[in-house]
């Protein structure tokens, strides 16, 4: 059942057996999953069905340190979370729209073990606990079989390229639809008679029992400045990295440190993937483009997938490497890229909607570059009219190999590293000074990539540019600046990791194996905020295998 929270009198009082705060994959796939047991339970989710500006103002926050993406821009608040604004293009409908989704891929065997190298490494459970739960991801995903080897989506045809060495091996990503958890589970969970979807419930503090440890109830608010409850047995934060620290060190009634805080850690060892520009390969051959067909997104037996390079456990313990993956995308010549960057900038940013006189001097610069291009971005849009090729290859949208005898367009490969970030204690989610609309702390991150993490990226590079000069691809050049790699932009996918970390010992983590926080015996955390180390990997696939892990011993308690 939906129930619009607005409608709901000061003071009123819900009761459940388990509260879910937080309506995005996680927060779904718990519900779900509980829906099938004998409890009910109840989800609360901040936004609407749709996006509201001034319920978006409420992820609003501050950044200390290096440039990173605006907290603002990348924590939607609607149901389905960041499911909602997922990009990737997968295929078209009958009525020739763009159905969109998300990368998926597993963490490797190295992402849960203690490293040397990587300080603060190491989970309390390892990758064979999650393997029962990866596979039943898939299927909750609307993705293909739990198989990510190259050899399962090879064919005569197009098959990974033999990397002379051994430092790289391929493996791919696989993509899902985003429907399926804005759209098709909102059906689903609204119908259920076990589960009952509180829109416009923004939760701001967990409340104890009077002497004790444990979790009583949740107090929620929204626009209208009503406040009211929601009591239950359970407890589970399913808000993300940001989010859960915000409220956990938010509800510090009875503990001034916040709930689940006595050893200072909530908050601590936020990361994100960093995505670098490293560098371009030219290749010897424009025969390359096709050879590397396996590196682009394509159908294999009616699932969407792409090829990637991953670093080989071994050459990360030899060379001290965060884990990461190398991703290739064809790119026309430099004076061909500034044009069509200038062009997608005029076309996408709305400078053309701007007021002119005072952006005049930008958009005619702009023009200029177009006019420098002009005969890639013909070419572009008639390969686009003609074949339904997308006009900059990238993450959005793939399909470059399909069209071999149009491969002379291209000059070079663009060279990106997904990498991960070390844990960091120091990087971390405090509460602002400054007040939301709902008179809130906003979150404020304090973050900085880290010279453990260039350092890294610096020798993956060099490691890179080793292997393309053995296989003879051609000559690779890298991207460095002051002899580092650097970050040309903002840095996070939105991806955040950490804050809430899982550990074996309430002195080195937030929560237990079982995602429980140490010290509360009622509340659980349900997303990537509980992973130690993030790995190179979209955190989505595993954020579902262990909502899916995490349910079945919800389900022991409440039984």
């Amino acid at each position: 059942m939906l129930v619009n929270s607005r409608d709901l009198s000061e003071g009123h009082i819900v009761k459940t057996d388990v509260c879910i705060i937080g309506s995005g994959p996680s927060g779904i796939t718990l519900a779900r999953e509980l829906a099938n047991s004998s409890s009910h339970v109840t989800l609360l989710e901040s936004g609407g069905l749709f996006q509201d500006p001034a319920i978006q103002d409420l992820s609003e926050g501050k950044i200390v340190g290096d440039d990173f993406l605006s907290l603002k821009e990348t924590r939607n608040r609607q149901f389905g979370g960041n499911s909602n604004v997922w990009s990737i293009k997968l295929d078209r409908s009958e009525n020739r729209h763009w159905q969109m989704g998300v990368r998926y891929v597993p963490l490797d065997d190295i992402d849960f073990q203690q490293r040397d190298w990587v300080p603060y490494s190491g989970w309390p459970i390892g990758r064979e606990d999650l393997l029962p739960y990866y596979g039943k991801a898939q299927q909750l995903a609307h993705s293909g079989p739990f198989v990510y080897e190259a050899q399962a989506w090879s064919d005569k045809q197009v098959k990974p390229i033999e990397w002379a060495g051994n430092n790289f091996t391929t493996k791919v990503y696989q993509f899902g639809p985003r429907q399926v958890f804005c759209q098709d589970y909102l059906e689903e969970l609204s119908h259920s008679q076990k589960v009952d979807i509180y829109l416009y419930a923004t939760a701001v503090e967990l409340e104890l029992r009077p002497n004790s440890q444990i979790i009583k109830r949740v107090q929620c608010t929204n626009s209208t400045g009503k406040t009211y409850w929601v009591e239950a047995r359970l407890f589970v934060i399913a808000t993300g990295g940001i989010e859960t620290a915000k409220l956990m060190l938010a509800s510090n009634q009875s503990h001034p440190s916040g709930i689940g805080n006595e050893n200072d850690l909530v908050g601590r060892f936020f990361m994100d993937h960093v995505l670098l520009d490293i560098g371009n390969l030219y290749p010897a051959s424009v025969e390359l483009f096709s050879q590397l067909a396996f590196y682009d997104k394509r159908q294999v037996n009616g699932y969407s997938v792409m090829g990637h390079l991953a670093l080989k456990e071994e050459v990360m313990a030899q060379n001290q490497l965060m884990n990461s993956t190398v991703i290739l995308f064809p790119r026309p010549n430099l004076r061909q890229t500034k044009a069509m960057v200038a062009f997608k900038a005029l076309v996408e940013q709305g400078y053309l909607k701007k007021p002119l006189p005072q952006n005049w001097p930008l958009i005619a610069k702009k023009f200029l570059q177009v006019a420098g291009g002009l005969d890639h971005i013909v070419t572009a849009a008639y390969l686009g009219k003609r074949y339904d090729q997308s006009p900059w290859p990238g993450f959005g949208r793939g399909g470059w190999a399909e069209q071999p005898h149009t491969h002379g367009r291209f000059k070079r490969f663009e060279v990106l590293l997904q990498t991960e970030q070390a844990p960091d204690p120091a990087n971390r989610v405090v509460l602002s000074q400054d007040r939301d609309a709902l008179g809130i702390p906003r979150a404020e991150l304090h973050w900085r990539w880290g010279q453990l993490n260039i350092d890294s990226a610096r020798r993956i590079q060099d490691l890179f540019s080793d292997v393309v000069e053995k296989t003879g691809l051609g000559h690779f050049s890298a991207a460095r600046r002051e002899g580092q790699p650097y970050l040309p932009g903002p840095a996070g996918m939105a991806h955040h990791i950490g804050t809430t970390r899982m550990s074996a010992t309430p002195q080195t983590g937030v929560v237990n194996s079982d995602c429980r926080v140490h010290s509360v015996p009622n509340l659980y955390i349900a997303s990537s905020s509980v992973f130690p180390t993030g790995g190179y990997a979209n955190p989505t696939l595993t954020i579902l295998a262990l909502s899916l892990r995490l349910a079945d011993h919800l389900k022991q308690n409440l039984g």
